[in-house]
């Protein structure tokens, strides 16, 4: 009898990995604008934390993905989390002293995006050598839920009550967890070691960089993609203050609302494998990006937690399934040796707009408030759709052979 291929156990250790870390770094999604919250009202001084936290992707995302390429990836990962604990365990410890600051603030959420960046990029190149192809999809449907249910369900929803019992225990919870996955990567990915004798670091960059613009696929994605954060990054930068002046909701109100909120990204994981074979990879990439879009239309008109945490979860749910459906498609078009460098060159693309979309996004609250940056939010996503989805779905309907992409995957 057949049986269909299955992940393995490798995969399952890199799963728990990822859980453990994101259930610690929901946490510290609630933790640090909180935190901020304590020490200025200023919009465009708490969205500061949000581009703080993308900065990294304009300075570190390039030169991670040649050195993923270059280097142990297992190792690499390791080194990675086993710093990050040790930093948090710092900046929790400054916390519990009081001699924590709003700059301190804004360096320690800087060079840990920068570490979160590194790991990110090699993570995503390591995936393609833990399972066969035929399973990307799901294994990154996979990984998405176990990250999104435990940073976003489970973290943000206990952050804001851990934050309210001590504002050091968000931070040192999430060390622990990086901890943790640091023992759990020692043995899920490949010991493997590239041969790089006949290539230097820069040309490495250059070669990656030059293998992304020659396919229009791939650039034509990323657009649409980076569109999708600038406009989430104009919401997302200043929800917390929507929660709290707008919804009239207590600190820890707003960890539960967006733990609530998160529930979009478990339901739409549930679902993920199906609605990518109904609709394949372009239209669910777009109906995803349509979900979202309404998402910020109904916060701009709610005053209710409960229906603000409904437009959140379609948000969540359009974000789950659009990032799922791009993941799986970039890591099967990508050959193994280039897979740092194109994660890289794709993610600090996108992410880039994440630090722009949240300053536009403070400064919009500034002038125009609050609801009416939400409606911006949600025309701009409207229109970009409609002017980039043809040309996806073009670039989509070229032979799979031509684009060197499964059928499986590639569906459309």
């Amino acid at each position: 009898m057949h049986y269909p291929p299955r992940l393995d156990r490798r995969f399952w250790r890199m799963w728990s990995a990822a859980g453990i870390s994101s259930l610690g770094d929901g946490m510290v999604l609630v933790g640090f604008p909180l935190l901020a919250l304590s020490y200025t009202r200023s919009p465009i001084l708490i969205a500061g934390v949000a581009v703080t936290a993308a900065l990294p992707w304009l300075l570190v995302a390039l030169p991670a993905g040649a050195l993923a390429d270059r280097v142990n990836r297992r190792r690499l990962m390791v080194g990675i989390e086993t710093t990050r604990f040790a930093l948090l365990g710092v900046f929790g410890a400054l916390v519990l002293s009081g001699s924590a600051n709003l700059a301190v603030l804004y360096g320690s959420v800087f060079l840990l995006s920068a570490l979160g960046v590194a790991f990110d990029v090699t993570a995503g190149a390591a995936l393609p050598s833990v399972v066969i192809p035929k399973l990307l999809f799901k294994a990154n449907a996979n990984l998405v839920t176990a990250q999104i249910v435990a940073q976003e369900v489970i973290g943000q929803a206990i952050g804001g009550i851990a934050f309210a019992a001590s504002a050091c225990l968000p931070f040192v919870a999430d060390a622990a967890t990086f901890a943790a996955s640091a023992g759990l990567l020692n043995r899920a990915v490949p010991d493997n070691q590239p041969d790089t004798s006949d290539s230097s670091f820069f040309g490495d960059l250059r070669e990656g960089v030059q293998w992304f613009i020659r396919l229009p696929l791939l650039r034509v994605m990323t657009g649409l993609i980076a569109s999708f954060a600038f406009c989430q990054a104009l919401v997302l930068g200043v929800v917390v203050l929507f929660a709290v002046q707008n919804l009239h909701m207590t600190r820890s109100g707003f960890g539960i609302l967006l733990g609530v909120s998160a529930i979009g990204y478990a339901i739409a994981a549930v679902g993920a494998n199906q609605i990518h074979a109904r609709l394949g990879t372009g239209w669910s990439i777009i109906v995803a990006g349509m979900a979202a879009a309404s998402a910020y239309a109904i916060l701009a008109t709610t005053h209710s937690p409960v229906t603000a945490g409904g437009a959140l979860a379609l948000e969540s749910a359009g974000v789950m399934v659009g990032n799922t459906s791009a993941r799986a498609l970039r890591q099967s078009v990508v050959p193994q040796e280039l897979q740092g460098r194109i994660t890289s060159t794709y993610l600090m693309a996108v992410r880039s707009s994440v630090p722009i979309g949240g300053l536009a996004g403070g400064l919009l609250v500034e002038q125009i408030g609050i609801r009416d940056t939400f409606l911006v939010a949600g025309f701009l996503q409207v229109g970009i759709l409609a002017l980039t989805a043809p040309k996806l779905l073009a670039a989509l309907r070229r032979p799979s052979a031509e684009l060197e992409v499964p059928e499986q995957v590639l569906a459309a």
